[in-house]
């Protein structure tokens, strides 16, 4: 049965690419502008997000299905004969890095995608969504979900702040400095970060020419 949902939804999906897909690699200005208009997300730490699942929109996985964040198609999805792809994925097990086959969801559209990713991370990651005026509130909230951590990796915090320092003057304007420190002061008041989250963000900071004093 579940075969059989998968077959039509993936035939329904090329079809839609077929006729309207937009299948292409965004720039982070783009994406970042879409999810600008979208609430309960921080559009700028959903940037950063999707550039680290995607390698800066350049993925298979983008470029075939527009799923911006590695976001699995789950029983649920599938039943719905909802549009799937299957593909292997890295994912740590035991300490050890492993390759797994899994079906993740396609999206028609990079609105589509954001209007879904909006929702998973509203009912998944609620934490996420109620400090999502805090970039570093955010990303370590992607690790505290209601089922459980976004990605497998301890380090996936690390990653996020990395594209953070890096797309923060192309995205936040001639302030990206302050709203980086605000947004970390914010975070470190309401004891959203770890004590090892904390010395991530402010060696990336400081090498930023950013001090936290």
């Amino acid at each position: 049965m579940l075969k059989s949902a998968r077959v039509i939804g993936l035939a329904a999906f090329l079809f839609l690419c077929l006729t309207s897909c937009e299948l292409y690699a965004v720039t982070a200005e783009e994406f970042f502008m879409k999810a600008k208009k979208l609430d309960s997300i921080n559009a700028f730490a959903a940037t950063c997000h999707s550039a680290h699942e995607t390698g800066y929109w350049t993925s298979q996985l983008w470029k075939t299905a527009n799923n911006g964040a590695g976001i699995k198609a789950d029983r649920n999805w599938l039943k719905a004969k909802r549009p799937a792809i299957k593909k292997s994925s890295n994912e740590v097990v035991g300490g050890k890095t492993v390759m797994r086959e899994s079906y993740f969801r396609a999206y028609a559209s990079i609105d589509e995608f954001l209007s879904d990713y909006r929702i998973k991370i509203t009912n998944d990651y609620p934490l996420a969504a109620k400090h999502s005026d805090t970039m570093w509130g955010y990303f370590s909230s992607l690790q505290k979900g209601r089922l459980g951590s976004w990605a497998t990796t301890n380090r996936y915090f690390e990653y996020l702040s990395d594209k953070a320092v890096r797309l923060a003057p192309k995205l936040l304007g001639k302030d990206w400095k302050t709203h980086l420190l605000n947004d970390y002061k914010s975070a470190k008041t309401r004891r959203l970060l770890s004590v090892k989250e904390i010395n991530i963000v402010e060696k990336r900071l400081a090498a930023s020419g950013i001090s936290v004093k």
